[in-house]
Parts: C-alpha cells; structure tokens; sequence
C-alpha cells in the first residue's frame, strides 16, 4: 500500500516555507561573501548593513518558526483533550473489567497457595516420620545392648506401607539404614561390654597376684623372725653351757672357751651372712614382681586409652557423616523448593501473556497487541532461564 502521509521534517519544510525560501537564503549568504576585511567607515558600513540583512531573514524565520511551533502547541493540546474524552468513554468499563479479572486470578491464585501449603504440610508430616525413624539411631548410641535390641525390635515392627505415599521407598531406605546402624551399634555395645568385663578380670587377677606376694613376703618376714629366734634361743643356750663350763673349768678350759668362742663367732657370722643373703633375695624377686605388675598394669591402661580413642574417632567420624547428609538433603530440598517457585512463576507470566493476546485478538487493539508481545516475549525468556537453570543443575 503506498502512503501519501509527509514525514515531520517534510511537514516542518512546509510550516517554515522551506522550498519558497531556501534557495534565497542560499543565495542571500553568498552574495557578501566579497566583503573579508574593514578598511574605513565606509567598509564597515557596507559590513554592518549586509550583516543587517541577513539578521533581518534570520529573524523572519524564527517568527515563521514559533508562530509554527505556537500552532502545533495548540493543535497537541487539543488531541491530548480529544485524547481524554475518547478515552473517558470506555475506562470505566475496562477498569471494572480488569478489576473483575484480578479478582478472578486472585482468587485462583489463593486457591493455588492453599494447595501449595496442604500439600507442604503433607510432604513435611511424612518427612518428619522418616525422620523419626532415623531418630532411632542417635536414641541407641548410648544404650546397653539389651536397650539397643529394643529399638531393632521397634524398627523392625514398624510397618513401611502406602501410608508413606510417594516417600514410601524412602522410607523403606531409612528403616533399611536404620536397622543397618542399629546392629552395628549393638555389635559394638556387646564388644564394649565384653572389653570391659576383660578388664575386670585383669584388675582381679591383677589384685589376686598382689595379695599373694604380699602374703609370700609376710610369710618370708615370719621364716626370718623364726630363724632369729631359734639362733638366739641356740646362742643364749651356748652360752649357758659355756658360763656352767666356765664356772667348773674356768682355769683348765680357759683355751678350749677360746677357740669355742671363736668358733661360735664364726658360725654366727656365717648364718647371719647366710640370712643377709637370703633376704637380699627375697627382696630382689619382690622387686622384680613389683616391676612386673607395674609393667602389666601401664599395658592394660594404654590398651584402654587407645580403644577408647578409637571409640571417640569412630563416634566422632559417625558425627560428620550425619551432619553432612542432614546439610545436604536440607540443600537438594532448598533448591527443590527455588526451582518449583520459579517454574511455578513462569507458567503464570507465560498465562498472563497469552490471556493478554487472546484480549488483544478479540478486541483488534493494537496497544494490547503490542503490550501481549512483549509479555509473551518476557514469558519466553523468564521459561528459558528456567530450563538453562535445571540444564546447568543437571
């Protein structure tokens, strides 16, 4: 179709008079282009009146053109009020329209919210079963064996159905690990159990060979009080006989009363010397079974540190593995949810934009038209980044 509309530069041509004026005012400031210097006053008159020439045409047409601008100043005034009353016309029935539209996407938007809610309590009431079955493990990690064959019993009894809905195989898994953990923890309360009656026995045999080697060293003491006795009852006896001897044979048997003390000295020295031996000895294997006491009680007291440091790592260990599957299911889930927002967010915008071109095609509007476009074009990339979302996820 060809269109005989002029442009604004060729109406602002034709309000100014260009085509009649143009090729004058060419003309007109050539025509002193001769005058390039003032010599006299007669120079600078000739200056000041070619000059005055073309500031009188300059000033033609700026009248021209304000007296134009004037017009269409008018003319935009008067299509801004023509504007208003036009639309005067038909704003109230549209904005009763889109208000009654609102309302009805409002409305379906609450109904969708309340879904969004019911089934989130749904989805948290399951979780927080699963969670419960889970629960059992950290309940159990303290417990006797026999507490521990409790909550397995509980576990196992629990009944993993359709009550779970969509969670059921999670559930399941949970049971599953549950059940998993729990034995392990009983395994390892019955080895904690049977670790430490070990150590009761080797801290009663431990106090049994004390006792005995206390009761060797008194008995060793008695022997030796004994053997004291007997020589000093032998000792006091010689000397009985030899003050009777010597009371009788004083002069005759003053040799033979010499060489018998000397004698009896020497035996004396002997038997004492003999009995220092023998203590020295005893003392020396009561020394050696003190040292090796010592030495077996440090062994079973590092034995116990290092299972209990082993006990403490393994807990501890257990610790970070469970924190670190909380923190990220508590992430899959916050993704999940910021996903499900957004999708939820671009099947909207994309509806909105097509409730608007099914509008702008009844109605032929072609504002409409343009603003459905342009939502439609906003639904298209809020989808698209979206799905480059969920590709980069995957």
């Amino acid at each position: 179709m060809t269109t005989t509309a002029l442009t604004l530069p060729q109406r602002a041509a034709v309000a100014l008079g260009s085509a009649e004026h143009e090729a004058k005012l060419k003309e007109l400031a050539a025509k002193h282009a001769d005058i390039v210097e003032i010599k006299n006053p007669a120079g600078r008159e000739q200056c000041h009146g070619a000059m005055m020439v073309l500031a009188n045409a300059r000033i033609a047409i700026t009248k021209a053109g304000k007296e134009a601008r004037d017009d269409a100043t008018k003319f935009s005034k008067a299509v801004i009020e023509e504007e208003k009353r036009l639309i005067g016309i038909i704003e109230p029935e549209e904005t009763r329209l889109r208000a009654m539209r609102d309302d009805w996407d409002a409305e379906r938007e609450r109904e969708k919210q309340a879904k969004a809610e019911a089934e989130k309590r749904r989805i948290a009431a399951l979780q927080e079963r699963i969670t419960e079955i889970r629960g059992a493990v950290a309940a159990a990690s303290t417990c006797p064996p026999a507490l521990v064959l409790e909550h397995i019993g509980d576990i196992e009894r629990m009944v993993i159905d359709a009550s779970f809905e969509e969670f059921q195989g999670q559930a399941q898994l949970a049971k599953d690990d549950t059940l998993e953990k729990l034995r392990e923890i009983h395994a390892a309360a019955v080895a904690r159990e049977e670790e430490a009656a070990r150590l009761k026995a080797e801290r009663e045999e431990l106090e049994r060979l004390r006792k005995e080697a206390a009761e060797r060293e008194a008995a060793a003491a008695a022997q030796r009080a004994e053997e004291v006795r007997r020589m000093a009852e032998e000792r006091a006896a010689q000397e009985a006989e030899l003050r009777a001897q010597r009371e009788a044979q004083e002069r005759q048997l003053a040799a033979e009363r010499a060489e018998a003390d000397r004698i009896a000295r020497e035996k004396l020295a002997a038997e004492e010397a003999q009995m220092r031996a023998e203590r020295a000895e005893q003392e020396r294997l009561l020394a050696a079974e003190r040292d090796r006491q010592a030495a077996e009680a440090k062994r079973i007291a590092e034995e116990r540190a290092e299972l209990e440091r082993q006990q403490r790592d393994a807990e501890e260990q257990r610790r970070l593995a469970e924190e670190a599957a909380r923190a990220a299911q508590a992430a899959a889930q916050a993704a999940q949810d910021a996903a499900d927002a957004q999708i939820r967010s671009a099947a909207y915008q994309m509806l909105d934009a097509l409730r608007q071109w099914r509008y702008a095609e009844q109605t032929g509007d072609a504002d409409e038209l343009a603003n459905a476009r342009k939502a439609r074009d906003e639904a298209i990339d809020a989808a698209t980044l979206v799905d480059a979302e969920f590709k980069e996820a995957a």
